[in-house]
């Protein structure tokens, strides 16, 4: 079996195209489990990343026809329409190197973004606790987080970093003329809400409100907080906005045509800024219509700005060489570790109705490959696996049956 993925991103589609082809939290153990029905042995498992960006799926498989995983998922997420263009497919070193690159932002939107890390991990660790990571694919998770800190640790590619949520708050410097005085309403209260929110208060913008779900507290520093009102004040808190920025996980948009019409009316027509970091979509797109409303997608932010992107550039080149050369090492040690778990698992059987003195001669024979194969050539065991592995391994794998080694 294999490192695979398939994926959708800001580079091969556009937001309305991404927004169908979602996997997070809430589908994932089902697609999982859809796919383990579909393809049977042929998969081990898989988990998803879903960003503002981009969604990949992850797998551990030895299915050879990408295109025909990819088919199973958009018929599970009941979008076949999007055509197999849009997607892309890697596996083994590629997969690899892709998805550190992913993770260190060197394939984001905004180059070098920081937020994309943070999102990867929570990704795993919802993955984990969903038992979605067998042994197998935690070792390129865990070669993968490495190569990213190997990435931001020898190269300046975090330097004055970029993030969506900041790019956000640039829009509104570049729009208003006197940002400090706007009331700004945040719509969502999870990770990149609180961001845009710690962002606008490192500006100096500080009359915030927000809506959630449900009323949360949203901490910034020890001076300043604010908690959030539920949905149900949305239409209310939203008459008094400036600047509305959007980042709630919905399958519908929360903002539409008529809400905004009404709120244009009770303002006399006072024009307002809506930012939408959803995918998907939080805002109806034809709200844009609307004279006196100017609406931004996320895949409008990477046109607002392009500070330091010369440096930036030759830093992600830089981190894209390490990626490379980090891979490689990487899956020879990933190779070797899963080759001896694959043995240790086969010959857990048999070793342990070893003899414990027969186990002492194997481990200090002078020929363990031959030795070993004589005590197992009249099982079911394939002999041929052993011959592959280095007698160091081997040594260290019988040794364990040894009481009190």
């Amino acid at each position: 079996m294999n490192l695979q993925l398939v994926g959708i991103n800001h580079k091969t589609s556009s937001v309305s195209q991404r927004e169908k082809f979602i996997i997070n939290e809430t589908n994932q153990v089902a697609l999982n489990r859809y796919l383990k029905d579909t393809f049977g042995e042929r998969l081990s498992s898989s988990f998803g990343l879903s960003t503002c960006n981009r969604t990949e799926l992850y797998l551990y498989s030895d299915i050879e026809d990408h295109i025909e995983i990819l088919n199973s998922v958009k018929g599970f997420l009941g979008c076949d329409e999007i055509d197999n263009e849009y997607f892309y497919s890697f596996e083994g070193e590629d997969a690899l190197i892709h998805i550190a690159r992913v993770a260190s932002g060197i394939d984001s939107q905004v180059l070098g973004e920081q937020e994309i890390f943070g999102q990867f991990k929570m990704s795993i660790s919802a993955a984990r606790d969903q038992s979605l990571i067998p042994k197998p694919m935690n070792y390129y998770i865990k070669k993968s987080i490495e190569i990213v800190k190997k990435v931001r640790t020898e190269t300046r590619i975090g330097l004055n970093p970029l993030s969506v949520s900041g790019l956000s708050v640039n829009l509104i410097k570049n729009i208003f003329e006197d940002p400090k005085s706007l009331n700004v309403l945040i719509i969502g209260a999870g990770s990149l809400g609180k961001s845009v929110i710690e962002n606008l208060y490192q500006k100096g913008i500080t009359k915030i409100s927000a809506v959630n779900r449900s009323s949360k507290e949203i901490t910034i520093n020890e001076n300043f907080s604010i908690v959030s009102s539920s949905l149900q004040r949305l239409e209310d808190e939203i008459k008094y906005a400036d600047v509305v920025i959007t980042s709630i996980n919905t399958e519908l948009p929360i903002l539409g045509k008529g809400l905004i019409e009404n709120t244009l009316k009770s303002r006399g027509a006072k024009p307002i800024l809506l930012i939408d970091l959803g995918v998907p979509r939080n805002i109806e797109s034809s709200i844009s219509s609307i004279e006196q409303v100017y609406l931004y997608t996320i895949d409008d932010i990477e046109k607002i700005t392009q500070d330091n992107y010369g440096e930036r550039l030759i830093e992600a080149e830089k981190a894209g060489n390490i990626i490379v050369r980090e891979a490689s090492k990487a899956i020879s040690s990933i190779e070797n570790a899963n080759q001896k778990s694959e043995v240790i698992d086969l010959l857990d059987p048999y070793l342990t109705k070893l003899d414990q003195k027969d186990l002492i001669k194997i481990t200090n024979s002078n020929d363990i490959h031959r030795d070993l194969i004589e005590h197992l050539e009249d099982s079911n065991f394939r002999i041929e696996i052993i011959a592959k592995l280095d007698k160091h391994i081997l040594q260290s794998m019988v040794k364990r049956y040894i009481h009190d080694a």
